[in-house]
């Protein structure tokens, strides 16, 4: 009686793992592993084994089918991911009913179709394989696969009566799901073209109806999240996400999905703790690394002091190096590292800043090539042309979004990062051609444009101990906010009069054209002399000026009561208000901007009092730096 011949599927050679530090070896010697532990263990099994490189020549496509299909037992190795191998697989599976047994190191993460089919694991400590591990690896898995050769395979079981005796009228449910699918997808295709607005009342509808489609079918779940997440509707996207079946839940790319919600509806530390665990289970990526990156650079953003603002800060470029270099092809983690390091500002940063950036540019060319259709791909090469101040490309690149029709999603996600390039720019005749490049693209999300609610810090007194905004730093500051009203495509402004900030934006509105509304917390007489000619009676003219070229209606007066601090409370809570009021009327978007030096000085600190409104709004924040 012949003996009964085992085809082994799986790698050849050294092969990288891409294994997380501490959890596998960084890299495996596959032939040592068949000559050591798998080859003399299948011949314990009493099976001839058999490797797809021992032939003399070149194992062409139809032989190894031919051996797939008849050999009397197929192993697959799927320690690491390889198109090869999980091809083979796929045709034994297709090809007998039986024989066919999967088997990975006890640390590896096969990918989403193979992670769900059941595998023999075994400990791989150390890829040159040696001896002493050779020898418990054959231990460890001749029983197992003794004892799984019966299983049956998964396109068997999925298809009563393949592959000879297939009734037609019992796949009909296959039929009539391809046709619920194939309607589904082309209303998602249609609803990712429409305007906002009616966009979102599209989306509804593909909730109402497909909801339980979505139960069943992860690519069903995901495109609805992806319709959600552009709609930027994130408390419905963790809603839709958590009420999904468990099994749908655990998905890593559902859970990257959660975890990006919850960090837009502000719960950032939530986030970080569901990425963590969702790397510790399935393993680290470029994605979730930068992910966590974006996190952290959230965090920086709203830090209360320098000591947590510079922890945050040095977190957030962290997980983006590492994202980077998981993956050099992925731009997203690289294209957010070169404003980081601009904005901590040590040692060797400006340099990482053009090195980084230059990483980025190819690993978008790369994935342009790789993916045309990628709608990421463009608006980060216009993120680069910012760092890189180069106008005439940024203008190219504008005109190439515009003519694709850039989805709302993207323009949104995309404009805080262009704005945070365009006022690190030092160069003034620059930022002022971005800036509008910038209120250009802005439009394309906002056509009617937006509303500007703002609050600022007063100019510094000549004996201040501590630099909030010096002097010194007034007309530098007046070209910033007078680049972020035009790079915001801002039609109103809205904010109070005080000496500093606040003048600085009324000028520079007035210049623009724009309609201004002033929240005055007291009687102007009083706060004239309480919050502007305390600075210098140049502040007053400038105030009386402003004031001059307003309407009654424009300029309100609240005449609170109470202490100083109460009255500036109040008029942020009215400039807050104000803006989204008059946003809402106007179908135009509304944003606050913060004018100061990103550090609250105490718990009343009455701008950093501001952002936390303007945070509970749901108002995207824009810091414009008075340092």
């Amino acid at each position: 009686m012949p003996i009964p011949v085992c085809f082994m599927v799986m790698p050849f050679g050294k092969k990288a793992t891409n294994a997380e530090a501490g959890k596998g070896p960084a890299e495996i010697d596959f032939d040592a592993l068949w000559d050591k532990a798998l080859r003399p263990m299948i011949q314990d099994l009493n099976y001839l084994p058999i490797r797809a490189d021992q032939d003399a020549g070149t194992l062409i496509i139809q032989a190894m089918i031919e051996r797939l299909a008849i050999s009397d037992l197929v192993i697959a190795d799927l320690t690491i991911p390889n198109a090869n191998v999980y091809y083979e697989v796929g045709v034994r599976h297709a090809a007998q009913r039986q024989g066919c047994v999967m088997i990975a190191a006890d640390w590896s993460k096969p990918l989403f179709d193979m992670a769900q089919m059941r595998r023999l694991t075994f400990a791989l400590t150390d890829g040159k394989i040696p001896d002493d591990l050779a020898a418990s690896i054959r231990k460890d898995l001749k029983d197992k696969i003794g004892q799984a050769i019966d299983l049956t395979s998964p396109v068997f079981q999925a298809i009563p009566g393949y592959p000879d005796r297939v009734d037609p009228s019992q796949l009909q449910s296959f039929r009539d799901v391809a046709e619920r699918l194939a309607a589904f997808q082309g209303e998602v295709s249609v609803a990712r073209g429409l305007p906002p607005a009616q966009a979102a009342t599209e989306v509804k509808k593909l909730l109402d109806t497909y909801t339980q489609d979505a139960a069943a079918v992860p690519s069903v779940a995901l495109d609805l999240v992806r319709l959600l997440r552009d709609l930027n509707d994130w408390n419905a996207l963790l809603q839709f996400i958590d009420g999904l079946p468990p099994r749908l839940r655990q998905l890593p790319i559902l859970r990257e999905q959660h975890a990006l919600a919850l960090g837009k509806t502000g719960d950032d530390v939530k986030a970080i703790a569901e990425l963590d665990a969702l790397i510790r289970v399935e393993g680290d990526s470029s994605e979730r690394s930068g992910l966590i990156g974006g996190r952290y650079k959230s965090l920086f953003e709203r830090a209360p002091d320098a000591q947590t603002k510079s922890s945050h800060l040095n977190k957030a470029i962290q997980y983006y190096e590492r994202g980077m270099m998981l993956d050099l092809n992925d731009y997203y983690p690289s294209c957010n590292l070169p404003r980081l390091y601009r904005q901590r500002k040590q040692g060797s940063d400006e340099k990482k800043a053009i090195d980084v950036a230059t990483v980025a540019l190819l690993a978008c060319e790369r994935g342009r090539k790789r993916n045309p259709q990628d709608p990421w791909i463009i608006p980060t090469l216009l993120g680069a042309a910012f760092d890189a101040s180069d106008i005439p490309s940024a203008r190219r690149l504008l005109d190439e979004i515009a003519q694709a029709g850039a989805a709302p999603f993207h323009v949104r996600s995309t404009a805080p990062d262009l704005r945070r390039a365009l006022l690190l720019l030092q160069d003034a005749e620059t930022s002022s051609a971005l800036a509008s490049i910038l209120g250009d693209f802005q439009r394309l999300r906002d056509a009617n444009g937006t509303v500007v609610a703002l609050a600022g810090r007063r100019i510094d007194a000549e004996n201040a101990t501590e630099r909030r905004f010096p002097p010194a730093n007034e007309a530098v500051v007046a070209q910033r906010i007078h680049d972020m009203l035009i790079a915001s495509a801002s039609q109103q402004l809205v904010c109070s009069a005080a000496c500093g900030a606040d003048i600085l934006a009324l000028e520079s509105a007035g210049q623009l054209g724009l309609s201004r509304r002033i929240i005055l917390p007291f009687g102007r007489d009083r706060f004239r002399a309480t919050s502007v000619t305390d600075r210098g009676e140049s502040w007053g003219v400038r105030f009386d000026a402003i004031l001059k070229q307003l309407t009654d209606e424009d300029i309100v007066e609240l005449n609170a009561q109470g202490s100083d601090d109460d009255g500036y409370a109040a008029a942020n809570a009215r400039i807050v208000s104000e803006a989204i009021s008059l946003a809402s009327a106007q179908d135009r978007y509304a944003l606050a901007a913060m004018v100061w030096n990103g550090l609250a000085r105490s718990s009343t600190d009455m701008t950093d009092s501001f952002r936390k409104l303007a945070a509970k709004e749901k108002l995207e924040i824009i810091a414009v730096p008075t340092l």
